[in-house]
Order: C-alpha cells, then sequence, then structure tokens
C-alpha cells in the first residue's frame, strides 16, 4: 500500500516514467545521464554526475566535497516500421530525472528518480494495436571512501511499472489516459553494489552487480499480466585519464534477460489467459567513450554502444520489437561558473531489421511473416547546481 501511494504521489508530480518508451538496449536505456551517455553509456569508473545512482553509485564517492543536484531531461524519438502492421505513430517520448547528492568527507548519499526504460508501438492502421511499458526507479543511493584509492556504494531501490496493451486479435484491451502511467501497474525492490578501485593516478576500475526488479503480477482492478520482470545486471569498466584533458572510458555489461523475460501472460478479468512467449537471451552491451577538455569551460564527448538484439526471430513481436543495436553518441558540456553547468548527449541509433517467419502461426496458423524495423534518435539535457 505504501509503495503505491509513493508512485502516484511521483506520477501526480509529473517525475514518473513515461509509457512508450522504446529503449535502446532491450527495454534498458544506452545510457544514464547526459554524461555518460555522450560516453556511448560508459559509466562505471568515473564521476558521471548524480546519474551514477542509475549506473554505479560508488562514482558518487569521486564528486567533490559539497553538494550536487541534477534536473534533466530526455527525448526518445523511435522510428518502427512493420511491413504488416504499418508505422508506428509512438514516435516521441519525454523522460524528466532528478538527482541530489551531498558529500561530506567519505560519505555520499542522496535520492533520485530515473526513468530505466520501456519500450511499446502503437499502429492505428492494425485496429488500434498498441502497447506501452514504462520502468521507474526511486533511488537511495550511499557511497562510502574506504581508503585513498578504493570506494564502495550501493543503492536500494523502489521500481516500478505501468503497461497498456490493446491487441484486438486476442480481445485485450487496457490503457489509461496518461502518457506517464499505465493501467496495469507492479511495484518492487532492487538494489545496487558497486567499487571502483584507482590502480593507477590516472587509470580506474569500478563495476557494479543490479539485482533482478522482481515486479510480480501488474494488476489493474480487472485485467493482470504475469512474467513481466526486469533483469539482474552485472557491469565493469575502466576510465583512463590520458592527460589533462582527455579521459577515455569503457565498460562491458551482462543484461540476464534469460531470467525475466521469458513468457508474458495476460489474465483477462472475466477469466482465462493469453500467454505470449518471450524466451530473450542474454545480452552483452559494450560501451566505449571520451570526453575532451577543449577549454576550462567546455567538455567534448563522443561514444558508441553496441548491444546484442536480445530477441529471438521466431519470438519478435510488432508490439515490443526492441531490436536496436547500435548506438553513436555524442555531447557537452558547458559551465556557466564553479557552481553550474549544462550537459547534452545526442544518440543515434542506425536502423535494426529483424523478420519472425510466423509471428501469427502460434495462435491461428495463418504462416505469415512479419518484417519489424526499427531506428531512434535520442536526447538527454541537464542542468548541474552544486553547492
Amino acid at each position: 500500500m505504501h509503495l503505491n501511494k509513493l508512485a502516484a504521489v511521483l506520477a501526480a508530480a509529473g517525475l514518473a516514467v513515461p509509457g512508450a518508451a522504446l529503449a535502446t538496449n532491450g527495454m534498458l536505456m544506452e545510457g544514464y545521464g547526459p554524461i555518460a551517455t555522450a560516453m556511448g553509456g560508459a559509466a562505471m569508473a568515473h564521476d558521471n554526475g548524480t546519474a551514477a545512482m542509475a549506473n554505479n553509485p560508488a562514482t558518487l564517492g569521486l564528486m567533490a566535497e559539497g553538494s550536487r543536484m541534477d534536473v534533466a531531461l530526455g527525448f526518445i524519438g523511435p522510428d518502427v516500421k512493420s511491413d504488416v502492421h504499418g508505422k508506428s505513430k509512438a514516435d516521441a517520448f519525454y523522460m524528466p530525472a532528478f538527482g541530489y547528492v551531498k558529500k561530506a568527507g567519505r560519505l555520499a548519499y542522496g535520492a533520485g528518480i530515473y526513468a530505466q526504460g520501456g519500450m511499446g508501438t502503437e499502429f492505428p492502421g492494425d485496429g488500434g494495436n498498441m502497447s506501452q511499458v514504462g520502468v521507474g526507479r526511486v533511488i537511495f543511493p550511499v557511497a562510502y571512501d574506504v581508503n585513498e584509492r578504493f570506494t564502495l556504494g550501493g543503492s536500494v531501490d523502489l521500481v516500478w511499472a505501468g503497461m497498456d496493451v490493446r491487441f484486438s486479435d486476442f480481445g485485450i484491451d487496457f490503457k489509461d489516459g496518461s502518457d506517464f502511467t499505465g493501467k496495469a501497474k507492479g511495484y518492487s525492490l532492487a538494489g545496487k553494489l558497486g567499487f571502483v578501485y584507482r590502480l593507477h593516478e590516472r587509470l580506474d576500475v569500478g563495476g557494479v552487480y543490479e539485482t533482478a526488479g522482481n515486479l510480480g503480477d501488474l494488476k489493474d482492478g480487472g485485467w493482470k499480466v504475469s512474467g513481466f520482470d526486469m533483469p539482474p545486471v552485472l557491469g565493469l569498466g575502466l576510465a583512463w585519464r590520458a592527460s589533462d584533458r582527455l579521459m577515455l572510458a569503457a565498460d562491458v555489461k551482462d543484461v540476464f534477460w534469460t531470467s525475466s523475460m521469458n513468457t508474458v501472460t495476460f489474465h483477462y478479468p472475466g477469466g482465462g489467459s493469453a500467454p505470449f512467449a518471450q524466451h530473450w537471451d542474454d545480452q552483452i552491451v559494450v560501451s566505449v567513450g571520451l570526453a575532451y577538455k577543449a577549454s576550462e569551460a567546455l567538455t567534448l564527448r563522443a561514444g558508441y554502444n553496441h548491444a546484442d538484439n536480445p530477441i529471438p526471430g521466431r519470438y519478435l513481436s510488432h508490439l515490443w520489437p526492441a531490436i536496436v543495436e547500435h548506438h553513436y553518441t555524442a555531447g557537452l558540456g558547458y559551465a556557466f561558473d564553479p557552481a553550474s553547468e549544462l550537459n547534452f548527449s545526442l544518440t543515434y541509433a542506425p536502423e535494426a531489421s529483424q523478420t519472425n517467419p510466423d509471428m501469427y502461426g502460434p495462435f491461428d496458423g495463418s504462416n505469415t511473416p512479419v518484417t519489424m524495423k526499427h531506428s531512434q534518435i535520442n536526447w538527454q539535457l541537464m542542468y548541474s547546481r552544486k553547492f
């Protein structure tokens, strides 16, 4: 009950995760916060602002003494097409985020709200079939400098998800009127445990383990959705300060979709159910990036992110085509003064294509192949204040 009330308050404040936001590493974003995202999502071993609580909370120990507040807005612009269902009109979504962290001596702590990811499409020429899934987190991180070289960090995360689906062929239809929530909702607790270690005065290594977000059943009072969970994630990365101006970073993550996306089942209000096999594969995500300090005020960033497509072709759905693999990123940071700065990132995910040889065959024996194409342009903008 208390979790429901908290998520409802956040949604009313306009800070809940938006629905139908098609993330690009399966259901996860290519990066969290514009500093890391502009560097291909690499974030395990360098200071990337309060978004570290969504990446590796141990890196909060790298921030300077004092407090930092970040206010961010993200945009996701998917372009999804199907040779059978037409073009999805779900093509523009916005994600607000907020983070606050205080560093006092060896201890850093704070709180934040971040969209974790989602997926969805809308095909008005196909009986109005649509889906929107959004997952968000309220995060409470702590980092502690064990010594001058070694920092431990962790977080407790309140995870919530909202889902809307209309699939006329199977009589599935539940949707609310909000872009920030879904009619069927679920909640859980999760956590992260991470570290950063200084191998050399110019080289840091960091890693994190994020537990699964086992959401249980998503419910709206009538409909119920089971089998939809967020996966555990294991990440490891390096950050090398090649010079006083240039930093290079690289991460690798293993996203364990096999433990979370198997069969999603829709339970009808009057009884009966419709199971949809997913059987996603585990996903390796590689992020590489650089940051170059062009002046005291201006930092330029660029990167690349590759994530294996986790969806086997025979389980590809036109409602959840999270198949993008390549991401090219760039961005910049500008410090107006020592206390305030603006950071921006831009991601281009070129078109990926995949065919399900028999999308409807298991249900109606039609033996109709369906090809999905998906590309994306995303951006994030963040204002930071230090005090």
